[in-house]
């Protein structure tokens, strides 16, 4: 499992530092640098060997500055362990990739020509010095630097599946695709070789016509005179003709196809859309027979899916990952994959003054997040919607759906458009779901304002007893919720809080069955230049939300006052 990645002047990231969990979501606005740092990862440890020509010069410099190193190290867990000659263990942590000028010139460089590295790691960040002969009398054991083979890299290799979703990429053929890992059980059990060449056979004969024996004769002649070289004897024993394309290894040839009425079509010739359903069936098969895997990179893994197709991908890659199939990191901009319930696997990718931050929850944030994820455990599961915060430039966290209506209509008297301030109101399912929002919201640095009722209500001239009580308990239960609010919030965002409640200043009763109706009803007729002192916090929030700056946001003082505070 990759546990950690660092990279120095790749691109747009000039130094970011990120852990890497066995699921891993990075969202952010477009251009932030999400698939900058997915890109990263896979020059480590893709397909591909890392080389110059992996590279685009000078763009995947920061600033386009040659001058200055790319550095990009992967860390894994477990180690790798190199045996030397003399039987001495090394382990290996991680791979650092560089690109960077040579400082001196020598027989075939000048002095600031580029070149690529890939170096192991171990635990002290060195390269490791190994042995590399056996020791013999009157002779030194030679040490050199351990170098990065085939072996090495395959021990934490990863998948890469880029936005492009086409089933080519998930070819048995392609190295490392999952049908490739699903096949080689498949193989190892195949016995029938014999009878597979037999009709492979029946098969060249039957396609072999007139036609394709002429052009294979003329293919085949022609090729002969020109390798003459190696003499008459050489060439008479070669045979030129037609085959598929790996009959040696006919699961490599094996390809999905799509067949309905009647016609059948190539996989690959079918619309992105319906290849993207087919690369979920195929994660679906290695979730129910498949192995261990390794790590699986995906971009944007929503890509051509409607919206319950992507659920349907989010929950399959979530259990994979916690069932320790394989780890899944992934970038996204849908909310379906950016689960707040689950803030552990959240990255937030922004770019603030021409330089690309992550920001995801420390360790010293876990356990308070923890218990409010705890006590809001149920009503966070079923709304997709509420994970749209971490989208956001800054958001209004709201008690309920009335509220939100609210918020959303004095934002368009005020004349605000939201969307064009990359700002939300988020209806939190009441003040256990605020606390947790709100604690996300501060861990992953996204500005928040705080909106809630006070629901304290007078006690003592309740003249019932029991009655009186019952509201004293509430009241004491309010005052809880109340503070757990200011507690989680610290110093970092606002709260505005109305008295005793909206449906109360709007005459809405408590137990009405269609409050948000009402509520909108009633904020249809409000008036803002002659609004009631009581709306004040209402009024104040939005103004907060659509008014203030990020950067002021997020050095935003906590309000604790209850009604309208300046």
């Amino acid at each position: 499992m990759l546990t950690r990645l660092k990279v120095r002047n790749f691109r747009c990231l000039e130094y970011v530092e990120i852990p890497l969990g066995q699921l891993t979501a990075f969202v952010g606005p477009n251009g932030s640098g999400k698939t900058t740092i997915l890109r990263a990862i896979d020059l480590v440890l893709g397909d591909v060997w890392p080389s110059l020509r992996s590279f685009r010069i000078p763009q995947d410099f920061s600033g386009f500055d040659t001058s200055k190193d790319i550095e990009i190290v992967v860390e894994f867990d477990p180690p790798y362990v190199h045996s030397d000659t003399l039987s001495s263990e090394h382990k290996v942590k991680a791979l650092r990739l560089t690109c960077k000028p040579y400082k001196k010139s020598g027989k075939w460089r000048e002095a600031g020509d580029l070149h690529v590295d890939i170096e192991p790691l171990n635990e002290k960040e060195e390269v490791p010095n190994v042995a590399v002969s056996q020791p013999r009398k009157g002779t030194k054991t030679q040490f050199n630097p351990l170098r990065v083979g085939t072996e090495l890299r395959d021990h934490a290799r990863i998948l890469f599946v880029d936005h492009r979703r086409s089933l080519a990429q998930h070819w048995p053929s392609v190295r490392g695709s999952i049908l490739g890992r699903l096949f080689q059980k498949v193989r190892k059990e195949f016995n029938a070789k014999d009878e597979f060449k037999e009709k492979y056979e029946e098969a060249m004969d039957t396609l072999r016509t007139e036609r394709i024996r002429e052009i294979e004769r003329t293919v085949g002649e022609t090729a002969k005179r020109m390798l003459s070289f190696l003499g008459r004897r050489a060439t008479s024993s070669i045979e030129i003709a037609f085959g598929f394309a790996d009959p040696a290894n006919p699961f490599n040839s094996l390809r999905l196809e799509y067949r309905e009425s009647g016609l059948t079509v190539p996989g690959d010739e079918l619309g992105l859309g319906i290849q993207s359903a087919l690369v979920v069936g195929i994660f679906e098969a290695f979730r129910q027979l498949g192995g261990a895997f390794g790590t699986i990179v995906i971009e944007e893994p929503e890509m051509y899916l409607h919206p319950q197709a992507q659920r349907y991908f989010c929950h399959l890659l979530c259990e994979i990952a916690e069932k320790g199939q394989c780890q899944v990191i992934y970038s996204t901009h849908s909310p379906i994959f950016a689960d707040v319930n689950h803030f552990e696997t959240l990255r937030v990718v922004r770019r603030s003054e021409g330089k690309t931050n992550v920001n995801f929850v420390s360790e010293s944030e876990e356990k308070p997040l923890q218990e409010a994820r705890e006590r809001f455990k149920l009503g966070n599961r079923f709304d997709a919607t509420r994970n749209e915060v971490v989208f956001a430039s800054k958001a209004l966290l709201t008690e309920g759906y009335g509220d939100r209506i609210a918020a959303l209509l004095i934002a368009e008297k005020l004349g605000f458009d939201l969307d064009a301030e990359g700002a939300i109101v988020v209806d939190c399912g009441g003040k256990a779901g605020i606390e947790l929002v709100l604690r996300v919201c501060r861990a992953l640095g996204i500005p928040f304002v705080v909106l809630h009722d006070a629901d304290i209500r007078h006690a003592d001239a309740i003249s019932d007893p029991e009655k009186r009580k019952k509201q004293e308990q509430e009241n004491k239960a309010e005052r809880e919720k109340n503070d757990r609010i200011k507690a989680a919030a610290g110093n970092i965002g606002r709260i505005y809080v109305i008295t005793p409640s909206l449906e109360d200043v709007l005459g809405i009763a408590r137990d009405a069955s269609d409050k948000p109706r009402r509520i909108a009803e009633a904020l249809g007729k409000v008036e803002l230049a002659d609004v009631k002192p009581d709306l004040g916090p209402l009024i104040e929030a939005v103004k907060e939300l659509c008014c203030t700056d990020d950067s002021a946001a997020r050095a935003g003082s906590v309000n604790g006052k209850e009604g309208l505070t300046p």
